[in-house]
């Protein structure tokens, strides 16, 4: 990295620091100077929920949001971070990796709508990334979730979109902040909490390849009775790749229909099947799968969520152009587990999912088993100061069925992990000191259609974040 980036960004963690070690303009929020809102004891009043609980299992995860405007509100929020890439990119192996600074700048918004029997959430992000030496091309990214649910006595309407153009995948930009490092500042919203078993998203690491992500989905819901409900949502997710490198594009069409019981006022019980069809536009066999899940539930009001459904995954295969059989049988039986526990502690919270299903294959397997671990812990001590710890792993193994197209059975193994310490600066901003580690091992190089894929070596991303965010304006 040339010296004078290095001296930029030395400079600027030395103002940081300099800003964090000197009496600060104490935070004007709730929580005695803290950019978050703080957790609820257990004997303090429950606030109201922006999203109350839907379908055990439905296409949006139940979200500890604490405290609610409880008004239809729009927010505003920059972002600046001055960052230095040992791997910037993705290089297999440490002799091969160029290290660069990389400044990245966002720019969104977040609107809660609130009208007698409906509720509209969006937030939209817009970004760039410049690489200071041009190691990689400058790149752009956006994001945008938004939801809208209609309740209309016992019915319950939820119309959904989350769509995302990036320049590789969450996973491989988890340094750069695509995944949470930290607390974030009261009132700014956030992505649309979607099931990841909706969710279009690959989770194999590969060399920067722009893609773009979209699932659209509905769900409806009748309440039969005070402890029983029904409901069935559909959603069409894609995943396309841009570029020459001959990526997969796929589609994944899912139906789901499931009847909760509620046993009590928190737990509830939950039986689903789930059917999704999954196609490629480049002409390769596609398949589908049938998942049947046992689901349950517990939620208290602004403190706890823990959800597990498990079950078993049949996937039918056809054979494919030439081919008579299909290696290892048309049928193949697996084991699908959806999970997520989050805990608001008093002085922060507690979150991990884990997630085992059959996806596409992220562009560089015909279809994958794809475990997902991911986990976050945020702390706050002092008067102002707070730190916030993440992690996650990816497991992704190629099919029998489909393995005959690749040299051998595929195995890619993804872990990044990274940790924040932050506090407010003034009433509208947040200076973040930020570390993450990433690696990828994988028994192959190469993948579908001859694409280059493999390891990527240890790469670390080390720097300074700062967020800034308007008060909410009330729009009604």
């Amino acid at each position: 990295m040339p010296i004078a980036s290095r001296c930029r960004m030395l400079s600027l963690a030395l103002v940081a620091f300099a800003v964090c070690t000197a009496p600060g303009v104490r935070a004007q929020s709730t929580g005695g100077g803290q950019g978050e809102a703080p957790a609820q004891s257990a004997d303090a009043p429950q606030t109201p929920q922006q999203n109350p609980p839907g379908p055990v299992g439905g296409i949006e995860q139940y979200r500890l949001d604490g405290a609610s405007l409880g008004r239809s509100n729009v927010v505003g929020r920059f972002s600046l971070s001055e960052l230095y890439d040992t791997n910037s990119g993705y290089a297999s192996t440490s002799g091969a990796s160029q290290d660069d600074g990389i400044t990245t700048l966002s720019a969104g918004l977040s609107l809660q709508w609130l009208k007698r029997g409906s509720t509209l959430n969006l937030d939209y992000t817009a970004g760039g990334l410049i690489y200071n030496t041009g190691t990689q091309a400058n790149s752009v990214t956006q994001q945008l979730s938004v939801a809208d649910t209609f309740t209309r006595g016992r019915w319950s309407l939820l119309l959904a979109e989350n769509a995302a153009y990036l320049p590789n995948t969450q996973f491989g930009l988890g340094g750069l902040g695509f995944i949470s490092n930290g607390p974030t500042l009261a009132g700014t919203g956030g992505p649309t909490a979607f099931n990841p078993n909706f969710q279009a998203s690959s989770s194999i690491g590969s060399l920067n390849e722009y893609q773009f992500t979209s699932t659209t989905a509905v769900q409806g819901q009748y309440t039969i009775n005070a402890r029983s409900s029904l409901s069935a949502s559909g959603s069409v997710g894609f995943l396309h790749y841009f570029g020459d490198n001959n990526m997969l594009d796929s589609r994944d069409v899912i139906v789901r229909v499931g009847y909760d019981r509620a046993v009590t006022a928190r737990d509830t019980l939950n039986v689903s099947y789930i059917a999704s069809i999954l196609s490629y536009s480049s002409g390769l066999q596609g398949f589908y799968s049938q998942y049947i899940q046992l689901g349950y539930q517990r939620i208290l009001t602004g403190r706890l969520h823990l959800y597990v459904s498990a079950g078993p995954v049949i996937s039918h295969f056809s054979a494919s152009d030439g081919q008579t059989t299909v290696p290892g049988g048309e049928n193949a039986v697996n084991w699908s587990v959806a999970s997520v526990l989050s805990y608001a502690l008093r002085k922060g919270s507690v979150s991990v999912s884990y997630n085992r299903s059959v996806t596409g294959g992220s562009g560089l397997l015909q279809g994958a088993l794809t475990d997902t671990l991911n986990g976050t812990f945020s702390h706050t001590f002092g008067r102002v100061w707070s730190t916030s710890f993440n992690g996650g792993y990816s497991r992704n193994s190629s099919l029998e069925q489909t393995a005959p197209m690749m040299e051998v059975t595929s195995v890619f193994d993804y872990w990044t992990a990274g940790f924040s310490l932050s506090r407010p600066i003034g009433r509208s901003g947040l200076l973040s000191f930020r570390y993450n580690a990433q690696r990828q091992t994988s028994n192959t190089s190469t993948c579908i259609n001859g694409q280059t894929c493999g390891p990527i070596a240890l790469t670390q991303t080390v720097g300074v974040t700062f967020n800034w965010s308007t008060r909410p304006h009330a729009l009604d």
